[in-house]
């Protein structure tokens, strides 16, 4: 038995396939895209948080203060994705914007870091506690000891502390970026 089809029953069925196909790409294409923009985040999120000193003296340095820049914390974070955002500033007001908002971007990290630190004591769990504590004796607190040293303190072996950073990372990124860290 043969089954023929009609010149409109092969539109639409040819149509319902293309339909198809494209709905199919286009959910692939924006998964791709959310995890290109997290991995973004938690990108900046580890740059971030390995400068934490370099800029918070460049905040405490700086001519200009963070009450002299328009932008909200929101608004730097998202020009931190902005190529244009990456180019050497030249000019003298670009100069005064950037430490200003360097100066609000270093108070944010100082308080989600703080939200973090409450969040961790509150989970009740050890492990918690002690990304915590690596995150802060690496990037924040002064005079960092070494990996190895934070190792033996911690007793744990070195690898464990670099794993602690990745998972400390994770959650500080939902704190810093808050719900577009976590779209998909």
């Amino acid at each position: 038995m043969q089954n023929k089809f009609n010149e409109e029953q092969i539109i639409k069925l040819a149509a319902e396939t293309g339909a198809n196909a494209a709905e199919k790409r286009f959910a692939k294409l924006q998964k791709e895209a959310a995890e290109k923009s997290k991995d973004k985040r938690l990108y900046n999120t580890k740059l971030l948080i390995r400068n934490y000193r370099i800029f918070k003296a460049h905040a405490e340095s700086a001519i200009s203060s963070a009450e002299e820049c328009e932008d909200s914390v929101f608004d730097i974070l998202a020009m931190m994705s902005d190529k244009s955002f990456r180019k050497a500033e030249t000019t003298v007001k670009a100069i005064q914007s950037s430490a200003a908002r360097t100066a609000i971007i270093i108070n944010h990290i100082t308080a989600m870091v703080e939200t973090y630190e409450i969040w961790c004591e509150k989970s009740g769990k050890p492990e918690n506690e002690r990304r915590c504590r690596v995150l802060k004796a690496l990037y924040i607190d002064d005079n960092p000891p070494t990996p190895e040293e934070l190792a033996d303190r911690e007793g744990i072996n070195e690898r464990t502390i670099y794993k602690d950073v990745d998972a400390a990372t994770e959650i500080l990124a939902a704190l810093i970026f808050g719900i577009d860290s976590i779209r998909m």
